[in-house]
């Protein structure tokens, strides 16, 4: 690369009748890269622009007060991408050294390309049947007047028009790529996406999406290594960081780290998956704050590959029911590993570890294996968790969501705990906290619930059941072996502190305040060897 790098302004190759400067950005970054590379520089000012393709060694600047607006016209874009024949806006395949930076604004046009008067009418790729649910049909507690339109859709997403740009930023088999301090704002698809790329640094990003636009992703990380993610607020309609791996990527998705972040999501705003079809490991997600989203920290397994040695800590988070047809229902953690068809050779879910979350959520937090999953060595640690009622409870709450799933129904009836483990391997909830809102739906019930558990630790859990006066335990325990509760305490309007069924191994029950609940144990075969417990006070 040349030592003196050239710096281009897309001034020098406007042209005063043309209705697009995308000739004018492409030939300055054309030129700056014949010459070695260098900077282009956007000044201030409105411009509008179809599809552009980075060069190596190019920084593009955009300066305060530049505006870069995408165009209107199909035909301003070039190749196809998205599921419905969306066309990429900012390019850069098989690219090295590239930077987007300054403190200018890219506006997608989001609203323009989206029949913002009409709710979505289907997800993509969904048959007439079931054209809202992702994989198959419902068996929601509400039956047929879930997602009933009647009821409004004034929440719901908005539907897609024949065309939108998308990604507007997309990155493939790229190395060295840093996105930097602009303001990235109402994309229509897909801010950014990374696939197959090495080493990027994304720092100091505003992105603002509309909240009701479907697939406007903040930041899609696919198949790459080396991403790190810092300093950025992002709002978005879909997932504002999802970490995942295509069928055809070339993996692994690995070294994946974000920090001090604050994200808003209509879907959720840290996810893994849906696809997850190649391996993904060591990523840390740590410092962030979570506001007005639907789902929180996120894991949707639902392919062969692995996934692995994720840590998610010092994060406060905010979740709410959304009517509507979303993916989620305000789980604040959300792991669940469920194969996506009856051919899906599922992968592994290991090392998962969730430690000083702060929670205020309109839904308890679930970790569900499928019975042909292998999910295992998961931590729940120092998490408060404080649940309140929803004013869309009637319509979207009280079921499970484990979108999107062709095996079982993908959205059913069940009633909802504090948090919900089923089908795990070496499961430990340590320093849980958990508090209930007044006058809830009767579906809400156990504070602790784990089903067909093996190698259960519950140490320090302060908490009851959601209803006092009910014979609901605090700590429901079914198919569960080899499990230790210790150090914990049942909190005022504890009936039954832990029930059993077709439990085998029970361990250590010591050092538990059982003062005021009721009953410490309704089934008093139990085997577990106490020690140390304060007993209710007869």
């Amino acid at each position: 690369m040349n030592n003196r790098r050239a710096r281009v302004s897309i001034d020098d190759y406007l042209e005063s009748d043309a209705e697009l400067a995308t000739d004018a950005v492409q030939t300055a970054i054309d030129t700056c890269a014949d010459a070695g590379g260098g900077t282009v520089v956007v000044p201030s000012g409105e411009y509008e622009i179809g599809t552009i393709d980075l060069r190596s060694d190019i920084t593009l600047s955009l300066e305060p007060g530049a505006t870069v607006y995408a165009a209107r016209d199909r035909d301003a874009y070039a190749g196809e991408y998205g599921p419905d024949g969306e066309r990429p806006f900012i390019r850069g395949d098989g690219v090295e050294n590239v930077t987007i930076t300054g403190r200018g604004t890219v506006d997608g046009r989001g609203t323009w390309f989206h029949e913002m008067d009409e709710p979505l009418r289907g997800h993509s790729g969904e048959s007439d049947g079931h054209p809202l649910i992702s994989n198959a049909p419902h068996e929601a507690r509400q039956g047929e007047d879930y997602l009933d339109p009647e009821r409004g859709t004034d929440e719901w997403p908005r539907a897609k028009s024949d065309f939108r740009p998308g990604p507007m930023f997309f990155f493939e088999d790229a190395t060295n790529v840093r996105l930097e301090t602009v303001s990235l704002r109402d994309m229509p698809g897909w801010t950014i996406s990374l696939h197959d790329c090495k080493e990027a640094d994304i720092h100091g990003l505003d992105i603002d999406n509309h909240m009701q636009i479907p697939n406007c992703d903040g930041i899609s990380i696919m198949d790459s290594r080396n991403v790190h993610v810092s300093d950025c607020s992002i709002r978005s309609c879909d997932d504002s960081i999802t970490i995942g791996s295509r069928p055809d990527g070339e993996g692994p998705t690995a070294g994946i780290t974000v920090m001090n972040c604050t994200l808003s999501s209509a879907a959720c705003a840290i996810k893994f998956g849906s696809e997850t079809h190649g391996p993904i490991r060591d990523c840390l997600f740590e410092n962030c704050v979570i506001r007005a989203s639907n789902r929180g920290l996120g894991i949707q397994h639902r392919d062969s590959g692995d996934l692995e040695n994720v840590l998610f800590s010092n994060i406060v988070l905010e979740t709410g029911l959304l009517p509507g047809p979303w993916w989620g229902k305000a789980e604040p953690i959300y792991v669940t590993s469920v194969p996506r068809d009856e051919e899906t050779d599922l992968g592994r879910v290991r090392n998962i570890r969730f430690s000083n979350i702060v929670a205020r959520s309109e839904n308890g937090a679930l970790v569900y294996a499928h019975d042909e999953a292998d999910v295992a060595n998961v931590t729940l640690e120092n998490v408060r968790l404080e649940i309140s009622d929803s004013p869309h409870a009637d319509r979207v709450g009280g079921n499970i969501d484990l979108q999107p799933t062709a095996v079982q129904a993908p959205i059913a009836e069940r009633d909802i705990a504090g948090i919900d483990c089923g089908g795990v391997a070496e499961l430990t909830l340590r320093e849980i906290d958990l508090e209930w809102g007044a006058e809830l739906p009767d579906y809400y019930a156990n504070g602790l619930r784990c089903t067909d558990v093996s190698g259960l630790e519950i140490d320090g859990f302060a908490g009851r059941q959601a209803h006092i006066e009910t014979d609901t335990a605090a700590i429901a325990l079914e198919g569960v072996q080899q499990v230790s509760i210790r150090n914990s305490r049942a909190t005022a309007g504890t009936e039954t502190f832990c029930s059993l069924v077709e439990t085998a191994d029970e361990r250590l029950f010591a050092g538990n305040d059982l003062a005021v609940a009721e009953t410490v144990i309704d089934d008093e075969a139990h085997d577990f060897t106490e020690h140390g417990n304060v007993r209710p006070v007869s």
